[in-house]
């Protein structure tokens, strides 16, 4: 499958993704069976409320009514073609959301962020806006501190801003304390539709583990997935990206099969991470208009 055909068409069907390689759509079964499920953890009281959204491509007045939180996160593509005009549109609605904390980061879409003149006369106008670029903010919720990373960059497809050669990338710069990442685009083998993240993010999460990473890009990509860092995680990420050995099938095959006799295993927030991607249109031409993903946090 193309790049192309994993940034913005719809997802393919089973059958497609079983035509396409039996081996690892049995493994990528295998290892859903036995993840987490969100709901675990949600409604609990006096945890800190975080509502994501992505990509959202100019369609920000047209989106369902975001829902209340502590902290609003867009995770870049705030426009089309990144001109002043847009986004200074969608900026002005950002800034009017009742979110008390609002951060953003850029996308390869939004052009003008990547000059820092212009980038700077526009962001002069939204005070209540936070915006990181390869930067990080430690945010006062409710007297919790929450440091935050954000980066726009995302590996080379087309002629877009914030973006690096394949196989170059750099994050070693996030700090190894970061409770909430915002980047632009996927790990690798994550909510990527097919492995079109960047393996070296990867790397930085195993190495960092916030406790939660919001991103988008690749509008098919659109879910939820909790992550414990286990073995069948990382054997699961050695198969698809082909480095795999007979210890790896055995160790998600029993992963499966223990969870089908005992239960799915309980999600150590503390330990884990719970990976979003937001993005917020999706369809063949983007004509679908997606609700925010919620997601409570442990103070």
């Amino acid at each position: 499958m193309s790049l192309d055909a994993l940034f913005d068409r719809n997802p393919p069907t089973l059958w497609q993704q079983f035509s396409d390689s039996p081996f690892l759509f049995v493994t990528g079964r295998a290892y859903s069976f036995c993840s987490t499920n969100l709901s675990q953890l949600q409604d609990t009281p006096g945890r800190i409320r975080v509502v994501c959204i992505s990509d959202t491509h100019n369609t920000h007045e047209s989106l369902p009514t975001l829902p209340p939180g502590d902290i609003l996160i867009h995770a870049g593509d705030l426009t089309n073609s990144g001109t002043e005009h847009e986004l200074r549109s969608v900026l002005g609605w950002l800034s009017a959301q009742p979110h008390p904390l609002k951060v953003f980061i850029a996308g390869n879409h939004d052009t003008i962020l990547a000059t820092p003149t212009k980038r700077d006369a526009v962001l002069s106008c939204y005070s209540n806006l936070i915006y990181l670029e390869n930067s990080f903010v430690t945010l006062n919720v409710r007297e919790h501190q929450i440091t935050v990373y954000g980066s726009p960059c995302t590996p080379r497809h087309g002629s877009g801003v914030f973006q690096y050669p394949r196989g170059k990338a750099n994050w070693s710069h996030i700090p190894p304390r970061t409770d909430i990442l915002i980047t632009h685009g996927p790990p690798v083998h994550h909510l990527d539709s097919g492995g079109a993240g960047c393996p070296a993010l990867l790397q930085a999460l195993w190495r960092i583990r916030p406790r939660l990473h919001v991103f988008g890009h690749i509008h098919v990509g659109r879910g939820v997935e909790c992550v414990g860092w286990s073995d069948a995680q990382m054997a699961y990420e050695r198969l698809f990206a082909g480095k795999w050995g007979w210890t790896d099938i055995l160790c998600v095959t029993f992963a499966a099969v223990r969870t089908f006799f005992c239960g799915r295993p309980a999600f150590i927030e503390s330990e884990g991470t719970i990976l979003v991607n937001a993005a917020s249109v999706g369809g063949l031409r983007d004509e679908k208009r997606r609700e925010a993903a919620v997601i409570d946090l442990i103070p």
